[in-house]
């Protein structure tokens, strides 16, 4: 039976209004300003190694992007702690996650930095890809942060000694054209990864949180970082690309099996976040984590055009 014509406009109205509501409770969308978001009333002065700054840390301003791409779950299971469980795919596949960052604006200054993450959860979960779709809304999820390359000492520091952040100093070559974002990550003359995604797909506001774990003196750390953005979703393979060079990272992530086409990209239109101090869940047994670097000095950071 088709709906009375007097109707229509209700039933659209209804429709509307729910899909609202459905983005309201997954994206967190909500309308309060980025400038009201970033004031941080009450901060507290920290200082390790050569770096001294206030947490939280404000990050005004970055060009951000995201290649999820899938990976062996076996490999990629062994190198997480224990306790966590890689998300799953399809086919015996999971996911790794690179995020490049280059942070405009901060109350630590400008610099670079390249998460190579491992999407999980703290308990196995057998339905794939829904809890990469649902992020913090999902329980446990986070991104284990295998490896944090940044440009600057300062930032390196400050992640190892708050957060047991793995970050070495390396150098990036950032470039943004209307099509696409690209960096290229190296240390020293040995390439390590390029990462290059489209400048288009859907648009989507989300204010869900980004939740990390990384490990600190053999406590699993958990660190919630408030967010404001917006961004574009891509699916498959044309949205996006990975390169891997020659360096140690990129001979793991070739030994997980990775792909170099992504699953789905994230090409953020605009962004900004809070990185407050992380909260101990558990104590964990496990090898020392992370490549350490040579690097003693800031790495290059570059911008074109």
């Amino acid at each position: 039976m088709k709906p009375n014509k007097s109707l229509k406009p209700f039933l659209l109205g209804g429709s509307i209004a729910l899909g609202y509501a459905f983005l309201r409770q997954v994206l967190n969308w909500n309308l309060d300003s980025a400038g009201d978001f970033l004031a941080r009333t009450e901060t507290t002065r920290v200082h390790h190694g050569q770096a001294e700054f206030d947490l939280p840390i404000a990050y005004y301003r970055d060009d951000c992007f995201v290649g999820v791409f899938d990976a062996a779950y076996q490999p990629v299971a062994q190198a997480l702690p224990t306790g966590l469980y890689p998300v799953t795919l399809f086919k015996g596949r999971c996911a790794i996650a690179i995020i490049a960052f280059n942070y405009l604006r901060t109350s630590i200054g400008p610099y670079g930095e390249i998460g190579i993450t491992i999407p999980c959860t703290r308990h196995p979960q057998s339905l794939p890809l829904l809890p990469l779709l649902l992020e913090s809304k999902f329980p446990a999820l986070g991104m284990f942060i295998l490896h944090l390359p940044v440009t600057t000492l300062i930032a390196r520091d400050a992640g190892r000694g708050v957060w047991g952040y793995t970050k070495f100093v390396a150098d990036m070559d950032f470039e943004k054209l209307p099509t696409r974002q690209q960096v290229r990550l190296a240390e020293g003359n040995t390439s390590i990864l390029t990462l290059t995604i489209a400048q288009k797909g859907l648009p989507l506001p989300d204010n869900r949180p980004l939740v990390t774990y990384s490990v600190l003196d053999k406590h699993l750390i958990k660190t919630t970082i408030p967010t404001r953005a917006v961004y574009q979703l891509g699916l498959g393979g044309k949205y996006g690309q990975l390169e891997l060079g020659d360096h140690p990272i990129a001979e793991q992530l070739k030994s997980f099996e990775i792909s170099t086409s992504p699953t789905f990209t994230k090409n953020y239109l605009s962004r900004a976040s809070l990185l407050p101090a992380g909260e101990t869940v558990t104590s964990v047994e496990c090898s020392p984590l992370g490549y350490a670097g040579v690097i003693q000095g800031d790495g290059r950071l570059t911008m074109s055009p």
